[in-house]
């Protein structure tokens, strides 16, 4: 009976070894994090209609670039108040943030009513998930 038992407990370590939690699955072990003295700033798109015009992102005056569907940009910030501004094709909304050293943050670029879109943060999971289901948009410089 001993036997059985220490066979059951290894065979169940074992199995237990090989697996990895849903988070490594996911994401990996080295998502990008933010620069040393920086915050790591993410703006993401999900899924949108083929016919979608992207979301234009500015930061205060600079333009930063247009999201299409299912892309992302990442934002190396200092930290400070900052005041982004998400462009439909006939409004705008504004989010004006503040971060902080060693943050990594996520907002996703949403349409809310034809011709409008904004900008609410999302949480890591969620942030994560779409970054690395969707590609990297140019910034303009």
């Amino acid at each position: 009976m001993k036997k059985l038992l220490v066979v059951a407990a290894l065979s169940m370590l074992t199995g237990c070894a090989g697996q990895q939690s849903p988070w490594v699955q996911a994401y990996g072990t080295n998502f990008p994090q933010a620069n040393p003295g920086e915050a790591a700033v993410y703006l993401v798109r999900g899924p949108a209609p083929a016919d979608a015009p992207p979301i234009n992102i500015t930061m205060g005056q600079q333009a930063l670039g247009g999201l299409p569907g299912q892309s992302w940009m990442r934002l190396n910030l200092v930290p400070k108040l900052y005041d982004i501004r998400a462009y439909g094709t006939q409004a705008n909304a504004e989010l004006i943030i503040t971060v902080d050293p060693g943050q990594t943050r996520f907002f996703e670029a949403v349409t809310v009513e034809p011709g409008s879109a904004r900008l609410m943060e999302i949480g890591p999971g969620d942030g994560r998930r779409l970054v690395n289901q969707g590609q990297q948009a140019p910034i303009l410089q």
